[in-house]
């Protein structure tokens, strides 16, 4: 676990780096908060663990949105504000069952001034057991796993927004087993 931990955090240091050295000009030159030019939103919640019941607990729910390889757009025929934003991430069980860090790009689009709903694929590592021969542990087939997310949230506030959010993990077939890792739970939002 302290491997796991390590590399989560080892991970979120390393982005940061990237993103200010990209940025470096930029805030030099702003009077903004230095977050501010790097993140566009930091995210934190509780989910529930594997909606297969194969493991048990809650997750506590870190993520990371970045402006920085981030594209804002408006969706032609529709005039809909979206936005599509890198995302660094990790799940601590609480249980001491799989945790995971993941990365990858997240579409946000506004249905109206306060609703949105988003859209997330990318990669996850876990610390999870590949073939398990014990019912109450999932058996994920190899370390490196896909990832796809999707979330329907409010904005409270200009800064402040809740969401709920369904993700699931699996190998896509690339090894066996393939159990799969479903968690939902709600996240608060806060935004730069």
């Amino acid at each position: 676990m302290r491997f796991f931990l390590g590399a989560a955090v080892s991970s979120i240091l390393s982005l940061s780096a990237i993103t200010g050295t990209a940025h470096a000009a930029d805030l030099e030159a702003s009077s903004a908060p230095i977050l501010s030019g790097l993140y566009s939103e930091l995210r934190g919640g509780a989910l529930y663990h594997d909606m297969e019941d194969h493991e048990s607990g809650a997750d506590i729910n870190a993520e990371i949105l970045s402006r920085w390889a981030g594209l804002q757009f408006t969706i032609p025929v529709a005039g809909m504000h979206a936005m599509l934003r890198p995302h660094l991430g990790a799940n601590l069980n609480l249980s001491g069952d799989t945790s995971a860090v993941y990365a990858g790009y997240t579409l946000t689009v506004d249905l109206t001034d306060r609703i949105f709903v988003e859209g997330g694929f990318g990669g996850m590592a876990h610390n999870g057991k590949h073939d398990a021969r014990n019912p109450d542990r999932l058996s994920l087939g190899c370390s490196l796993l896909f990832r796809e997310s999707a979330s329907l949230g409010v904005r409270v506030t200009d800064h402040f927004n809740v969401s709920a959010m369904i993700e699931h993990s699996s190998n896509g077939g690339a090894c066996e087993p393939n159990n799969g890792l479903t968690n939902a739970g709600v996240r608060i939002g806060y935004m730069f």
